[in-house]
C-alpha cells in the first residue's frame, strides 16, 4: 500500500502539517508515503499570486527543506517520497522543468487546473459553454497533456480527466483523445495516477473512469494510487477499492519514484 498525492495547509486550501501525514500514514501502516504539495507559480512576478491555490515561490525551499528532514527522521518507520503536483502550463515548460531540477525531488505529477496561466480563476463553465467552446477547450486541455508527457520532467499524470470535477459529461468530451494519450504515456514511461478524490464532487467517481483504466491497461500504461488528501483522515481512501480494480483489469503491480526512477510494489 502507498500515497503518493496528497496536500498540507502551504497550499491554502488543506489542512494539517507535512509531519500530521507522516504520522497518520505511519498509523495506517504505509510503507511508502509521498508528499506532493501545489508548485508554486513560478513564471509570475509576484510571490505568492493565488494564496488560495498553491505556496509561494520563496515558501518551496522550505517546503522542500521540511520535506527532507521528515526523509531523514522517520527512515526505518516509512519511506517518505519527495514530490510536488505541478500544473502543466505550454508557455513555461521549460521554466518548471528547470527549477524541478534544483531540488532532491523523487517524482512529479502533473495535472491540469488551468488551460491558461492568463485564465487562472477564470476557467470555461462548461455548463454554460457553447458546443464550440467546450471542443475548443478539451483540445487545448489535450495539448496541454500532451506537453507535459513529453517534458521529461512529468513522472506521473494526475487526476487524468479533472474536469470532469464540475462537469461530469467532460469524460465524453476527452473520450476520442484518450487512446493517443495513453499511447504516448506508455511510451514515454509517465505513469497514470488513479486518483480517489473525485468521489467528494460532482462526478462520483475515481479520476480517470473505469473504462480509462482498462484502456491503459491494454496500452501497458504503468499506474499509481494516489488519494489527493486535504487532510491526514483522508490518506489512502479507497485504497482496498482501486487494488481490486486495477487487479481486475490485469494489473499486478504499481509504480512508485525514486529520484525519478520507477520501481515498482505488488498489489
Amino acid at each position: 500500500m502507498l500515497d503518493l498525492h496528497t496536500h498540507h495547509k502551504r497550499c491554502g486550501h488543506a489542512y494539517g502539517d507535512l509531519e500530521d501525514y507522516v504520522q497518520e500514514a505511519i498509523l495506517r501502516g504505509l510503507p511508502i508515503l509521498g508528499v506532493t504539495d501545489h508548485s508554486p507559480y513560478f513564471y509570475s512576478h509576484e510571490n505568492h499570486p493565488y494564496k488560495q491555490l498553491a505556496m509561494s515561490i520563496t515558501e518551496f525551499d522550505v517546503y522542500m527543506e521540511e520535506a527532507v528532514r521528515l526523509k531523514r527522521t522517520y527512515q526505518g518507520q516509512i519511506e517518505v517520497l519527495i514530490g510536488v503536483e505541478s500544473d502543466i502550463f505550454k508557455e513555461h515548460i521549460q521554466l518548471y522543468g528547470e527549477m524541478y531540477a534544483k531540488y532532491p525531488i523523487d517524482y512529479v505529477i502533473g495535472s491540469i487546473h488551468f488551460v491558461s496561466p492568463s485564465g487562472i480563476m477564470e476557467s470555461l463553465d462548461f455548463n454554460t459553454a457553447s458546443e464550440e467552446q467546450k471542443q475548443q477547450e478539451v483540445l487545448r486541455y489535450v495539448e496541454i497533456m500532451k506537453a507535459g508527457i513529453d517534458s521529461g520532467w512529468v513522472q506521473i499524470i494526475g487526476h487524468m480527466d479533472g474536469f470532469k470535477r464540475g462537469y461530469p459529461a467532460f469524460t465524453g468530451l476527452l473520450a476520442p483523445y484518450v487512446d493517443e494519450l495513453l499511447k504516448r504515456m506508455a511510451a514515454r514511461g509517465v505513469a497514470l495516477e488513479i486518483n480517489t478524490s473525485g468521489m467528494q464532487h460532482a462526478c462520483k467517481e475515481w479520476y480517470p473512469s473505469f473504462d480509462v483504466i482498462e484502456r491503459a491497461r491494454f496500452y501497458s500504461v504503468p499506474v499509481t494510487f494516489g488519494s489527493d488528501a486535504h487532510h491526514p483522515d483522508r490518506l489512502t481512501t479507497d485504497w482496498e477499492k482501486v487494488r481490486d480494480t486495477l487487479m481486475l483489469v490485469g494489473y499486478r503491480q504499481v509504480v512508485y519514484f525514486r529520484q525519478r526512477k520507477p520501481f515498482l510494489m505488488d498489489l
